[in-house]
């Protein structure tokens, strides 16, 4: 009998995954590796909310827990992943900069945001008042990572690449089986895929459809993450990828014009040049009516647990809610109230 096995292997599988290495702990990964909502996603790491000018939701804490976990990952893969660069805020008006003032006096908010507005230098980028710097921010390859991190559990026969059956899964007393595989407990960190997953019907998660696009611009010659209407991450070699949408009511696969045409209607207000769209993608967020992860074991079966609801914020709140579900079974570590799956009745 192994200890885990864990259904799911996005940013919430890999980082429970992680946790359970670091404690040498036996598990298995089972996962159809097709897309999912870390590989699509914009991979942002940070801390503020930018479109209130706020600290998010434990953004420092997230930051915290989240960047030293990803440089670790970088080494044990051998890639680099993350890519540090401060993001420009485009002011828009008069009030954006006076709120842009009063948020770099919150003491969440110091580290990473200055009080000075910057004089736009950009000749193709649209912001006459300016911009709001953030800083210690940046944005993780999260498709590389998943990818790589895939290939290392292969190597070591720890991963299954196939749909998981609910069906199939079968309760017992000690712990739980699957197929040939027993093991004391399975975590469900599947995204999306928990909707279909009959015992945890009772947790209200969403599918938010993102799409994003990569364009090819030669005159940008941008290095910083550029926000304003959409968002623009410097890719290197003239690509930028540009986004997100947030969509609940279209629940279609693939990527749509109404959305390619919404990206650019916002893009061509913050760029005055041509380029060329090279990609457009599109996925899933696991989202709750609250915003916030759910995570905990199941309340009749112990034996399951779930951490999932990272929305679009998955690159920082991955880490910490794996650590805290990573606790909660193995130490009996409470899990705080506004992440707990038990705040939604069963």
């Amino acid at each position: 009998m192994i200890d885990y096995i864990i259904v799911g292997l996005g940013l919430s599988g890999v980082s429970f995954c992680q946790k359970l290495k670091q404690n040498q702990k036996a598990f298995v990964v089972i996962d159809h590796g097709q897309q999912s909502a870390s590989r699509v996603g914009s991979g942002l790491f940070n801390p503020i909310a930018l479109k209130r000018t706020k600290p998010a939701w434990k953004g420092h804490q997230l930051m915290t827990a989240a960047i030293p976990f990803y440089k670790a990952l970088e080494i044990d893969l051998g890639i680099q992943c993350v890519h540090d660069a401060p993001i420009l805020k485009i002011m828009q008006q008069t009030a954006d900069i006076n709120g842009w003032h009063s948020a770099s006096a919150i003491a969440d908010c110091k580290s990473y945001i200055n009080h000075d507005i910057v004089q736009n230098t950009n000749p193709v980028i649209t912001a006459p008042l300016g911009f709001g710097v953030v800083k210690n921010t940046g944005w993780v390859d999260t498709a590389l990572l998943v990818e790589r991190y895939s290939l290392l559990l292969e190597s070591k026969n720890n991963l299954i690449k196939t749909v998981f059956d609910s069906n199939a899964l079968q309760i017992t007393e000690n712990g739980v089986r699957y197929g040939k595989i027993e093991a004391k407990h399975i975590v469900f960190t599947q995204g999306v895929g928990l909707i279909s997953n009959p015992r945890f019907s009772f947790i209200p998660l969403q599918k938010t459809k993102g799409e994003l696009m990569v364009i090819k611009c030669e005159n940008l010659q941008e290095k910083s993450i550029i926000h304003g209407g959409v968002f623009m991450i410097p890719l290197g070699n003239n690509r930028y990828r540009v986004g997100s949408t947030y969509n609940w009511r279209d629940q279609g696969e693939g990527p749509t014009t109404s959305a390619r045409i919404s990206l650019q209607t916002k893009l061509n207000k913050i760029v005055s040049t041509s380029y060329q769209i090279l990609d457009q993608s599109a996925g899933f967020r696991p989202t709750t009516p609250d915003r916030r992860p759910v995570i905990g074991v199941h309340p009749k079966f112990p034996q399951l647990a779930i951490c999932n609801g990272m929305g679009s914020r998955g690159v920082l709140q991955a880490p910490f809610c794996a650590g805290l579900l990573y606790d909660h079974i193995e130490n009996g570590t409470p899990i705080p109230q506004e992440t707990n799956i038990n705040r939604f009745k069963h």
